[in-house]
């Protein structure tokens, strides 16, 4: 699995805002957060060109949700591409509590996976792992409160944890080691998109 190059273009903006570093891609982070959620040509970012992170991720969550139509269900659901940025907040809050990168590296080196963690770090090509090491790694109860919170399949959210994760690391270690401020990097990006997400679901910016 190659990596994906929309959600590399979301880690860099937000650890490039964290960090107070210029953003490579230019047109800033709502920019590039367009052109992931808006799809091809005369989609949200096609449309709204430099508009704020907030408008561009209330037409994401409009424009990438589709009716579930079966009972009991909830309303919608995520498409992928919504999902790695819904799910982006999550995991990096999932870090936080597992005790910061570092912990977190541990964890994948003693279910097997130093191989996998390693290549994230270093400047070579990310090795991708699969849903159930994802599983092995995070845990069934907090994979369900993640898949509870955004009302999709817990084996969803697996998914996306294994896109996320090897670029996560990826990003935070651009020169093949993790910086003293990864977490605070962390801790900032998902605060920026906790807030985005939150104004992009109030009533006062769909009205």
């Amino acid at each position: 699995m190659d990596n994906n190059p929309l959600l590399g273009q979301v880690l860099g903006g937000l650890f490039g805002q964290a960090t107070g570093q210029p953003n490579a891609g230019g047109g800033g982070l709502g920019g590039m957060l367009g052109g992931v959620l808006g799809g091809g040509g005369g989609g949200i970012g096609g449309a709204l060109g430099g508009a704020g992170l907030g408008s561009v991720l209330t037409g994401a969550l409009r424009n990438h949700t589709q009716p579930t139509g079966e009972p009991g269900a909830a309303p919608s659901k995520l498409d992928p591409t919504a999902l790695l940025v819904t799910l982006l907040p999550l995991a990096m809050r999932w870090v936080q509590r597992s005790g910061g990168i570092n912990a977190v590296l541990e964890r994948f080196r003693r279910k097997g996976l130093g191989g996998q963690a390693q290549s994230w770090l270093s400047t070579g090509p990310n090795q991708p792992i699969d849903p159930h090491s994802v599983e092995q790694v995070v845990g069934q109860d907090e994979l369900q409160q993640m898949a509870q919170r955004l009302g999709v399949p817990q084996q969803q959210v697996a998914q996306a944890l294994a896109e996320i994760m090897p670029q996560m690391v990826d990003h935070l270690t651009p020169d093949g080691q993790v910086p003293q401020h990864a977490d605070a990097v962390l801790d900032e990006s998902a605060r920026t998109l906790e807030q985005h997400i939150e104004q992009a679901r109030s009533p006062e910016v769909r009205s």
